[in-house]
């Protein structure tokens, strides 16, 4: 479970991060983990609530910066014809 945890946030990253004029992997969301452990310390589950900060990028950007990560990810796995 820890790693399934771990291994997320890239994942979770590309929707929510995106280039701004000051930083070409500004965070423009929040997220809260709720992490479970059982009575001995060992991790037994964890939830992630992502909520963007930021909405009004889906539709513009200030000259200079980009969309959110992940729709430059997906087109970049596209073939041409797709």
């Amino acid at each position: 479970i820890e790693q399934q945890v771990l291994q997320s946030n890239p994942i979770l990253e590309s929707f929510g991060n995106a280039r701004t004029i000051r930083n070409d992997n500004s965070s423009r969301f929040g997220k809260f983990i709720e992490i479970r452990f059982d009575p001995t310390g060992t991790l037994v589950g964890a939830s992630v609530e992502t909520y963007l900060l930021e909405k009004v990028r889906l539709i513009s950007q200030a000259e200079g910066e980009r969309n959110y990560h992940v729709f430059y990810e997906m087109l970049g796995g596209m073939t041409e014809d797709e």
